[in-house]
């Protein structure tokens, strides 16, 4: 299977994985790197460290699915989302349902990718 973690980051990504109390959400529990009156940015504990420099995440403050967030909080992450983050990284992922490791809590992934050298 392909990964966009190194083999070491995922092993301790899958380590955690299948230790982990089903009733403890991490991303309610992260400190964050930047606060807004909705969401958090946290840093990736297991980044995509074999494509990224830099991977973070835009969190709900709220435990909350796609489907529960307010339209004011949709709209204090559009301005998040085109302004903060269009200025500090280059894409914006958010996995499928089926690739959601903890799919309960709204959230995407923030990347800054490795240099390439053609």
């Amino acid at each position: 299977m392909l990964s966009l973690r190194s083999k070491e980051t995922e092993k301790k990504y899958q380590e955690v994985r299948t230790g982990r109390d089903p009733s403890f959400c991490a991303l309610c529990e992260a400190t964050p790197l930047e606060e807004f009156t909705h969401w958090k940015i946290l840093q990736n504990d297991f980044p995509y460290d074999e494509v990224a420099s830099t991977h973070d995440m835009l969190v709900s403050k709220r435990h909350v699915t796609e489907g529960e967030i307010t339209q004011e909080e949709w709209l204090e992450y559009n301005k998040i989302k085109h302004g903060y983050v269009a200025e500090k990284y280059e894409i914006v992922m958010e996995g499928t349902q089926k690739l959601k490791s903890i799919p309960d809590h709204f959230h995407v992934h923030l990347l800054v990718l490795h240099p390439v050298d053609f």
